[in-house]
């Protein structure tokens, strides 16, 4: 006599086999996330690191007259002859005070923020070139060097 039917035994075999096919591919989405979260951050911060640099390098070359660096700071003399702004890293953000001839630059000047969670901020000038390290706070660093177009 044949019997018709599926047994007890072969239902567990195949529920056993879907849920370990389930936690392969959850396993494997969690990854994927991850991953794909750690990407969008690193990128991210590459795009806050490059904008920052921009920023630099336009106050540095518009109608720049003379750019010099003390200790990590950026000192911008305009050729309007009165002019004159700073660089400079405040706490953990990365400003731009502004200043005259008359005042000049200090952290408690008006300022506007370059960059936020900013570790470490280091700024030397060679000649007309001027090299640039911003370390951000996720442990990302960009490194540049700018010409100097119109200052001395």
């Amino acid at each position: 006599m044949v019997k018709k039917g599926v047994t007890l035994i072969e239902i567990v075999v195949a529920m056993s086999l879907v849920l370990l096919m389930l936690g392969v591919v959850d396993s494997m989405l969690i990854s994927y996330l991850k991953n794909y979260k750690n990407s969008v951050i690193e990128n991210k911060g590459f795009n806050y690191l490059n904008e920052a640099i921009s920023i630099i390098e336009k106050e540095v070359n518009e109608d720049s007259k003379d750019v010099k660096t003390e200790g990590n700071i950026i000192k911008i003399s305009y050729s309007d002859g009165s002019t004159t702004n700073h660089i400079k890293r405040i706490n953990s953000n990365l400003y731009l005070l502004y200043g005259t001839i008359y005042s000049v630059p200090s952290d408690s000047s008006y300022k506007s923020l370059i960059i936020d969670d900013v570790k470490d901020f280091v700024a030397i000038k060679y000649g007309k070139t001027l090299y640039i390290k911003v370390s951000w706070y996720n442990g990302q660093i960009i490194e540049r060097c700018l010409a100097i177009e119109n200052a001395n």
